[in-house]
């Protein structure tokens, strides 16, 4: 690797820092969209990894605006270059193998993609990988083990270099198109039993290390998708869900780069749409017991089993040791995680707000969990969350927990005979000592009685779970509602009597049952 490319990679990566910088300053909307808008752009034009984390900060909210940006930003080879590659590949002329290709290509973070028809008539799509990426590639990840350690990456002892590791070993699959090819093809056949999915078929015998050969399937965005009428958006928000769940569940190779550019959507029959799905570089694997371990988890909280929750993430893969440390609020955490796998009603993914919940119920002890988590584990949350960006797009609102059961069912038996351990202690609340409900009660001096029973999530921010009177009556008898809060969080959000307020209007109890 030259200094120079070390270098020229440094310069972008230092104005990108800043750019992130700009994004995290930027005092009101339109400020932090153009901060966003100009550091996808900055990404974009750097192609490797940069595009790739680009990518990923154009999805959600103005969308469609930051992949503009993006596609413009990223910069084309000249037709004559690939001509060039193809031809070098092949050690033939051009029109030996291809009858017609598209001049114009579409970029990505490793090559461009170009449409074109074989010698034999077949409507394909090419994929070749740019010269240079290799090197961009590894200086990045050469620039990714420089970063300094500093804030939460420090003081909660998470492993940039377990991070780098997953990113090279990632990397060097996705930069080989033959071991693509092959991914590619187990993929589709694995996926088979979906009939709401398409796999494109590669094609071997024109596959290179540098070029990658499919059958054109072609189909609409999911910015058209998000335009349909409210069956086919369930329909096709199913269909994702479904993948998702088959996939990882069932077979533990799970594409784990769902961005909108790599989706597109199908209409084949009557009220039932396909989902075409691009890009098989990278593909999350996961052995069957840490996949077992992860459904025991999601079932043993589904059904307030009195299992450990510390033994179960070590099973998955997970530090016991600092797990232990935060065993009290664990459950609490594995409850917002997994809320859409345990919801019995249809599941708004608009409403899960994650990060701003994982801030209530775990504080700065998020740190700590993230930094106790596999490395490889990143990959699964990216898949999650391209799932999620294109649920809450679709606006489809779907029961997860009756997908699992139809795609994962056969295995809940295997997975609650799992012996998980951690190392001879267990510790800290079970999933059968976490409250279920929050409960209101409220006697008016009128004789007039409420009973209210809502989930017990709507504990973590009590103030929008009461009424605005009862709220009044609070405030007037002081009541710190935000020490309440804090003081079921730490207990783990097991039952327990949250506060009663007794005034010469109402009489109010609020439990977590």
């Amino acid at each position: 690797m030259s200094w120079k490319t070390l270098l020229g990679r440094a310069g972008r990566m230092a104005s990108m820092g800043a750019a992130v910088m700009a994004v995290r300053r930027a005092g009101d909307a339109e400020k932090k969209l153009w901060a966003r808008k100009y550091t996808v752009e900055l990404m974009g034009g750097a192609r490797g990894l940069a595009a790739k984390v680009g990518q990923m900060m154009a999805q959600g909210e103005n969308g469609e605006e930051l992949q503009e940006s993006l596609k413009a930003a990223s910069p084309l080879m000249p037709f004559e270059q690939v001509a060039e590659i193809l031809e070098r590949a092949y050690g033939a002329p051009l029109g030996t193998c291809f009858s017609h290709l598209e001049e114009q290509g579409i970029a990505a973070s490793l090559g461009q993609v170009h449409f074109g028809e074989l010698a034999d008539g077949r409507s394909v799509a090419v994929k070749v990988q740019y010269p240079e990426i290799r090197e961009a590639v590894k200086a990045d990840l050469r620039l990714f083990g420089w970063l300094p350690r500093a804030g939460p990456v420090s003081r909660f002892g998470i492993s940039l270099e377990g991070y780098r590791q997953a990113f090279a070993d990632n990397c060097e699959r996705e930069l080989d198109y033959l071991e693509e090819s092959r991914r590619q093809t187990r993929y589709r056949e694995l996926a088979r039993p979906l009939s709401g999915l398409v796999v494109p078929e590669v094609l071997p015998g024109h596959c290179r290390d540098r070029v990658l050969v499919q059958c054109l399937e072609e189909g609409f965005s999911l910015q058209k998708a998000a335009t349909l009428p409210a069956i086919p958006r369930q329909e096709i928000g199913r269909n994702l869900v479904s993948h998702f769940l088959y996939m990882l569940f069932q077979h533990g190779f799970l594409h784990a780069d769902p961005h909108p550019g790599n989706l597109a959507f199908r209409q084949t029959g009557r009220s039932k749409f396909s989902v075409i799905l691009y890009d098989y570089g990278c593909i999350l694997e996961v052995e069957r017991e840490r996949r077992l371990a992860l459904l025991r988890c999601i079932l043993a909280l589904r059904e307030r089993e009195a299992v450990s929750p510390v033994q179960c993430l070590a099973a998955m893969g997970f530090d016991a040791e600092k797990m232990r440390d935060m065993d009290a609020v664990l459950p609490s955490i594995l409850a917002v995680l997994f809320e859409p796998f345990v919801q019995e009603q249809p599941f708004d993914v608009k409403r899960w707000r994650l990060s701003e919940r994982m801030d209530r119920v775990a504080g700065d002890l998020k740190w700590w969990f993230r930094s106790a988590a596999p490395a490889d584990l990143i990959f699964l949350v990216r898949a999650l969350h391209g799932l999620v960006l294109a649920l809450e797009k679709l606006d489809a609102r779907l029961v997860w927990s009756q997908l699992l059961d139809e795609y994962a069912g056969d295995l809940y038996a295997e997975a609650r005979s799992l012996t998980v351990g951690d190392g001879g202690r267990a510790g800290g609340v079970p999933f059968s000592g976490v409250a279920r409900y929050l409960k209101v009660d409220i006697e008016k001096a009128s004789g007039v009685k409420v009973k209210l029973t809502m989930p017990a999530r709507l504990a973590e921010d009590l103030e929008h779970a009461m009424d605005e009177t009862v709220l009044k009556a609070i405030r007037e008898q002081n009541i710190d509602l935000a020490d309440i809060q804090e003081r079921a969080r730490n207990s783990g959000f097991v039952p327990q009597v949250l506060f009663e307020l007794h005034d010469a209007e109402r009489d109010v109890r609020v439990w977590l049952a």
